[in-house]
């Protein structure tokens, strides 16, 4: 039955690369800090999408590369965007960044490294949740279809 299970993805590969960068964003000023993020990501000329956490209490900033990348490369690219970002809004540090996806570098011995929720996710989007959101936060459109919340 639809929206049963959350689904999720380990963004590290075997050979330590990745597709995808996530930054999460959670604590009180995850709203500002965020947009903060994507308006450093767009200033920089790096494509990103902003996405509200499942829970509806942070976000997620998400950056896809058209091909693989290593882990090392993605976590830079996103440390350096956060230096910018502390830079440009002249605050000492992001207080609501929690961490990047992919977690680590390298792949942990006999692990998969972090798993990270997949955009979406039914449950949480009927809230306004798990979707993606403009600078306003307010979620956006996909193939024409509103991912506001119905209102039922």
């Amino acid at each position: 039955m639809a929206g049963e299970h959350t689904v999720g993805v380990y963004p590290l590969l075997d050979d330590d690369s990745c597709y995808f960068l996530a930054v999460d964003f959670d604590e009180a000023d995850w709203r500002d800090d965020a947009r903060a993020f994507i308006q450093s990501c767009q200033a920089l000329g790096v494509p990103a999408a902003l996405e509200i956490s499942r829970s509806g209490q942070g976000a997620h900033a998400w950056v896809f590369f058209g091909d693989r990348v290593s882990a090392r490369d993605a976590r830079r690219l996103g440390t350096a965007i956060i230096s910018h970002t502390c830079s440009r809004t002249r605050q000492l540090k992001l207080e609501s960044y929690d961490r990047l996806f992919p977690n680590q570098d390298t792949m942990p011995k006999g692990g998969f490294g972090n798993l990270i929720a997949l955009s979406l996710q039914k449950g949480p989007r009927e809230q306004g949740f798990s979707a993606f959101v403009d600078a306003n936060l307010h979620p956006t459109l996909i193939n024409g279809r509103s991912l506001r919340p119905s209102s039922r």
